[in-house]
């Protein structure tokens, strides 16, 4: 990506009329290892910007961050918890992660036994094995030479100092450690932890404390190390389905709220832009997500309720930039080549004025989307 590529997207997030919309692109395992066949290039790690520029995409994205391959994590150097590698690191949690396959992809759940389902009493909050700070290596430079950094598509990677800058050409980003609905939720079980948001609101607040203080202190101490080198903050926490929030937009600001604010506070105090990833239909705490300080709303889930990309813009685009929109559950896989490059010119002309969208997939696109709909994505460009 070139620096005029990046300066886009840049123009675009701050509403600054852009040249043009950006466009950008993630994928499934299996529909990148199709497209990198398609393009006659190697393992996606080495050519993930041969494979954009030769889609005439402008970008490779992530869930919530800007860079598939340029997300970093503080080294784990934990205690072995006997789990599948999974770079959210839930299993510290004591939550095991769950490998099963669908559409011929590798996919990851944690609804299986929840360590605190059984768990009613406070005392129990007291006694439970919460994760350490100890456990990461937030440490920028190691050994004055090279850095391991975890990223969104590697187990590991070495980094020398000389490489790890702020770029003109890709944005920087770390995550990770900052999905509380989802760790409250998969530690106590949805059901029970819904139940206690409204019946047992002592246990609720004190499980939430215990998680959110760890992962305040988490994001303080990785920004403090990472945060004058990066471009971009993610925040990961699905809390919405295709109708609605699962818990009422009331309970999530009294609950949740304020440990977003504080992690995007953090986030704020370097500078950083932040982008938050909610599925579903978050249309509901959108302007709390504006007075937080989130540039970003990932991953526009035009197929759920009130989250129509024409809604979205009337009603919050002049104070947020929408990245996705591109439905990926019943439009790409199955419209016509036509279709997506009449949609795609449509949703480009909505924006043109005053940018506010980095234009793809409404996730990654999915295996039963035909090669030549993905092309027509960015054929329009």
């Amino acid at each position: 990506m070139s620096l005029n590529k990046k300066k886009l997207l840049l123009d675009s997030i701050r509403h600054k009329n852009p040249e043009r919309i950006p466009v950008m692109y993630r994928g499934e395992p299996s529909v990148n290892k199709r497209l990198l066949k398609y393009f006659n290039l190697g393992k996606l790690e080495d050519n993930w910007q041969n494979l954009i520029e030769l889609l005439g995409a402008d970008n490779y994205s992530d869930g919530e961050t800007l860079g598939g391959f340029t997300t970093y994590f503080p080294d784990y150097t934990g205690p072995d918890f006997n789990s599948i590698f999974e770079i959210n690191r839930f299993d510290i949690w004591g939550i095991k992660p769950v490998e099963i396959y669908s559409g011929g992809e590798r996919n990851i759940v944690f609804s299986k036994n929840p360590p605190l389902y059984e768990k009613d009493e406070i005392e129990d909050l007291e006694k439970y094995n919460y994760p350490e700070l100890e456990w990461f290596d937030f440490s920028l430079y190691r050994n004055n030479t090279e850095q391991i950094l975890y990223n969104s598509y590697k187990e590991q990677e070495t980094i020398k100092i000389t490489d790890f800058k702020k770029s003109d050409e890709y944005f920087l980003n770390t995550s990770c450690m900052n999905s509380i609905f989802m760790v409250s939720t998969y530690l106590r079980g949805m059901d029970k932890m819904f139940m206690d948001l409204v019946l047992n609101q002592k246990y609720a607040e004190t499980l939430l404390n215990n998680i959110g203080q760890f992962m305040v202190e988490f994001n303080e101490k990785n920004l403090k190390s990472i945060g004058n080198f990066i471009d971009l903050y993610g925040i990961w926490d699905d809390f919405a389905d295709q109708e609605s929030l699962m818990i009422s937009p009331e309970i999530w600001r009294k609950y949740y709220k304020k440990w977003y604010e504080k992690l995007i506070n953090e986030a704020k105090k370097y500078n950083l832009l932040v982008c938050f990833h909610v599925c579903g239909n978050c249309s509901d705490i959108i302007p709390d997500l504006i007075d937080m300080g989130v540039d970003i709303l990932d991953p526009v889930q035009v197929s759920a309720k009130n989250m129509q990309l024409d809604l979205l813009k009337k009603k919050f685009g002049k104070n947020i930039c929408f990245h996705g929109g591109l439905d990926v559950q019943k439009f790409l896989p199955f419209a016509k080549p036509e279709e997506i490059k009449a949609e795609v010119k449509r949703i480009m002309k909505l924006f043109k004025d005053e940018g506010g969208i980095i234009l793809g997939p409404s996730h990654y696109f999915t295996p039963d989307t035909p090669t030549e709909n993905i092309l027509a994505v960015y054929n329009i460009c």
